[in-house]
Order: structure tokens, then sequence, then C-alpha cells
């Protein structure tokens, strides 16, 4: 009776060590597994930026209009919302500071 207790206290003892053991093998893999994903993750991500701006240069035409009199170019200004004239302004000074 006493060599049958003692083999299960060394089995439940062994099946402690070998769940641990198995635990951290399984928790490194995890973290090498999300660490290829993430990195992966990141070069796609990029590479759908790059490709999304490629598309738009390739299909979006600007259209510029010399004969726009400096009333029509308020009456634009005036009918955008305040992120939009700020966005103007940041462009106008940004030009302005180039030259």
């Amino acid at each position: 009776m006493k060599d049958l207790a003692e083999k299960i206290f060394l089995m439940g003892l062994g099946a402690m060590q070998l769940t641990s053991e198995k635990a951290s093998i399984l928790k490194e893999e995890l973290i090498k597994k999300g660490e290829e994903a993430y990195k992966n993750g990141e070069a796609l991500n990029e590479e759908l930026k790059h490709n999304i701006k490629e598309k738009v240069k390739e299909n979006v035409t600007v259209v510029t209009s010399k004969d726009l009199s400096k009333e029509d170019l308020a009456e634009m200004i005036s009918k955008m919302d305040d992120s939009e004239r700020k966005e103007i302004l940041k462009m106008l000074k940004k030009d302005k500071n180039e030259k």
C-alpha cells in the first residue's frame, strides 16, 4: 500500500514537471509564431500602403484652371469646412517657405 501511494505521488510529481516543461516549450513556440505574424503583417501593411499610393497616382488626375478669378477662388474657399481651409493654409505657407 505504501509503495502504491509513493508511486501515485511520484506520478503526480512527474506529471507536474512534464506539464511545466511542455508549457514552457509551447510558450516559446507561441511567442515565435506571434513575432513572425507581426513582422509579416508590418511588411504586408507597408506593401499595401505603397500599392494604394501607386494606384492613386495612376488613376487620379488633378485639373487646374488658370482662368480662376479671385472671386471664384474666394467662393470655393467659403464652401470649405475649417479643416480644409487649414490644410490649404498649411500648403500655402509651405509653398511660400520653399521659395
